[in-house]
Formats: structure tokens, sequence, C-alpha cells
């Protein structure tokens, strides 16, 4: 059994690309992704050739339009390309995030404590990638991804794994950042317990330590 925590960054063509082909490689026989798993009834809808992104997920509140949110989709997402790959080798897939119905309605003063907390974090947590960019003599985050990452024409997923923990070191997360990835565990233990062989996990490369083992 094996369970391989892939980290990308959200949108990143680079990352999209390369994740297709470390697929290929695994032969996943599930993969998990990180988002609601309120929609996993609707990844189905991905076999139809006429959806083509750019395509979006939407959770909301009934009748209070200001608690909505959305998982937008284009071509370059490594998200949606795990999905085509799922849904072209014939594997299940499914969120593995927190249910959007938690997110959208916490608990009285969940959300607050869970900012206070995040207030609280050293500035190298709250960015982890200006801390590696400024670490490889870069004076901006998004150009040292793109040189490191995105650029390469492989992503080198084991050394992100290493790179998000080394930053990730001593950081206490925040209740909801906490929640967040004891869902996506969770999801994880599930599919162990379900007897699938070769895990597939695609989340943002932060979450990665906290999923790895």
């Amino acid at each position: 059994m094996s369970v391989s925590v892939l980290g990308v960054r959200h949108h990143g063509p680079g990352s999209a690309r390369s994740l297709r082909e470390e697929l290929t490689r695994l032969k996943p026989d599930i993969v998990l992704i990180e988002g609601p798993p309120e929609a996993d009834d609707l990844v189905g809808l991905a076999k139809d050739p006429e959806l083509q992104p750019p395509v979006a997920l939407l959770a909301h509140v009934p009748g209070e339009s200001s608690k909505a949110a959305f998982w937008p989709f284009a071509v370059f997402s490594p998200e949606w390309q795990a999905i085509r790959h799922a849904v072209e080798t014939d594997v299940p897939v499914r969120f593995c995030d927190m249910p959007a119905a938690h997110s959208l309605a916490p608990a009285p003063g969940e959300r607050d404590e869970a900012g206070d907390e995040d207030d609280r974090a050293p500035a190298v947590r709250a960015d982890p990638i200006g801390a590696l960019a400024q670490a490889a003599g870069y004076d901006d985050p998004e150009r040292w991804w793109e040189d490191a990452v995105e650029h390469r024409g492989d992503t080198p997923f084991q050394v992100i794994a290493e790179a998000m923990a080394a930053v990730r070191e001593g950081h206490v997360p925040g209740e909801e950042e906490a929640r967040r990835e004891a869902f996506m565990r969770r999801a994880i233990r599930t599919a162990i317990k379900e007897g699938y062989e070769r895990i597939a996990v695609v989340c943002g490369a932060w979450h990665v330590p906290a999923l790895a083992g």
C-alpha cells in the first residue's frame, strides 16, 4: 500500500503538466483532491467531452449571498488534470477537504478565534513561498516559484515536500487550518480502510507535511 501526497500550486501550468505525468507513472487506484466533498457526485460530469474549462464549483448558504465560496478550474489547474486523469482511467476520484457546510457556517466565534491564531503566527509561516524565495536570493516569491517549479518541465514533488516541511517546522496551525488537514487525513485513512492500494492525494504544497505519513 502506498500514499503519494503531491503538492501543487493551484492553477500552476507546470504543476498541472507534471501532475498528469506523475499520475500516469503512479497508476493510482483512487485519487483524492483538495476540495469540498459535497461535490463528489459532480466529478463524473468531467467525462462529458462538451464540458470544457473554465468551470467552477459553487457552494453557498441559501438566503445568505455573503456566505459563498467557489473553486475554479482551468485547463491548466492541477486539480482539473487530476480529475481528468481519474475519469479517463476509470478510477474513483473524491474531494477530501473539510466540507463546505462546515467552512461556510462555522460555530459562533469559531472563525474569529482561528483568525486570531493566524495573526499570531510568525510572518515566515504565513508566507512559506516567500521564505523559500528569500533563501534562494529572490525578492519576488512568484518569480522564484515560476523559475524553480513551473518552468522546470518536471515538478520535483519530493523536493517540494521537503521544502514545505522545513518552512512548517514549529508551525502551529490555526483552528480552521487544523480542522481542514484533519479532514484530509481522515479521507486518506478511509481510502486505506476501503482497501485501496495506490492512493494519490493532490493538495496545495503547504499541506503536504501535514498529510504525508
